[in-house]
């Protein structure tokens, strides 16, 4: 490390396999590299951590508290004692609860010599579902010197929600991926998926972990209303996973809807699907639909906040929760090979504008200003 570099500490609940988790293994390495800057992480539990290998391989130094209940409020002594016996010039943390913990681990240093910045990840959260939260989120990002949001409509939601204007705090850095990375990849062969199928079935892929933001029970019904060449596969884990399995099976869908679980080869699952789905309640950003349309797939996702900014004029919207519309779009794309191609070439060109180095480049210009 060179004496002037500034040294950036990330802090994130773990390292599982939602969107957040993977910006952190897709950036840190990156900005690892950059000149000027070095970068460490700092884990609130060991459990889970899809990514943790990853970013070791890659170089970065990942540092972990330990704690059996990340919900805990003795993790803001972990986290004041490891800020305090290290030189950290900026502190940037991740998600709830861990934005809560940082914060008030700042707040007890009386005369602090680090700046401290967060990430907003998602236009909605279940806090905001209890106005009993409001004062307390107030409290909590007034500790901040900068709040980064991934999108503008996430912007714009939290300055509702903490009820300010905008102000030089805030800030939009919207999310990368390596474009690169999927659009070169790899297909599979559609026997190598599976023995059973033949290079004429449909694929259909929808990327997310299981959660009541991801809704992958209305893409699951679109699928009752297409016939047995197409296939479904969900790639992902989560709380609800589960209980999406014993929906498959109560529709007597399990021949065509296939549970792939965390998968480190994502890029070349998108490049050997037909048709990249995202069917969530609400996004941050929608990383997964840049992931399809980088890897030159038509994508089609639900007209909500931070998939429609993403997605509008290159892949298609559906109405939110409408299985139906879903599956026409879907019959209309397959059924239509000039329409496909042109949506597909589209999403591949927007593609280009959210490849992770931009995103770096930002992230790096706001550190050393």
């Amino acid at each position: 490390m060179a004496v002037n570099d500034t040294k950036v500490l990330h802090i994130i609940n773990n390292l599982g396999s939602g969107g957040a988790e993977k910006l952190i293994e897709d950036t840190l390495p990156i900005l690892n590299k950059k000149e000027g800057v070095e970068v460490e992480l700092l884990l609130l539990t060991d459990k889970n951590n899809v990514f943790l290998e990853s970013l070791k391989k890659q170089g970065i130094k990942i540092n972990v508290i330990g704690t059996d209940n990340i919900y805990s409020p003795t993790n803001i002594f972990s986290i004041r004692k490891f800020i305090k016996n290290n030189d950290f010039d900026i502190i940037h943390a991740h998600l709830f609860p861990t934005i809560y913990w940082t914060a008030l681990a700042a707040k007890s240093f009386f005369n602090r010599g680090f700046k401290l910045v967060a990430t907003e990840h998602n236009t909605h959260n279940n806090r905001r579902e209890h106005i009993i939260f409001q004062p307390i989120d107030k409290f909590i990002y007034r500790e901040f010197d900068k709040l980064i949001s991934i999108s503008q409509k996430t912007e714009a939601n939290l300055l509702d929600w903490l009820e300010v204007k905008k102000n030089s705090k805030f800030t939009v850095v919207e999310n990368g991926i390596d474009t690169q990375k999927f659009n070169e990849a790899e297909s599979y062969s559609k026997k190598e998926m599976c023995s059973i199928f033949n290079e004429d079935n449909i694929f259909i892929t929808m990327v997310g972990r299981f959660s009541k933001q991801k809704d992958q029970k209305t893409l699951i019904r679109a699928m009752e209303k297409l016939d047995d060449n197409f296939h479904l596969f969900l790639v992902g884990e989560g709380q609800l996973l589960e209980e999406h399995k014993k929906y498959v099976e109560n529709l007597n869908l399990d021949n065509k809807v296939h549970f792939l679980g965390f998968r480190n080869d994502v890029d070349r699952i998108l490049k050997t699907s037909d048709i990249v789905v995202l069917s969530s309640n609400w996004e941050g950003f929608g990383l997964a639909a840049v992931e399809g349309m980088a890897a030159g797939k038509p994508v089609i996702a639900s007209d909500v906040s931070g998939l429609r900014e993403v997605v509008k004029g290159a892949g298609l919207l559906f109405e939110q929760g409408n299985e139906e519309e879903l599956a026409e779009i879907i019959s209309k794309l397959i059924s239509d090979k000039k329409y496909y191609k042109l949506i597909s070439q589209k999403c591949l060109n927007k593609s280009k504008i959210y490849d992770i180095q931009n995103m770096c480049e930002q992230l790096l210009h706001l550190y050393k200003r």
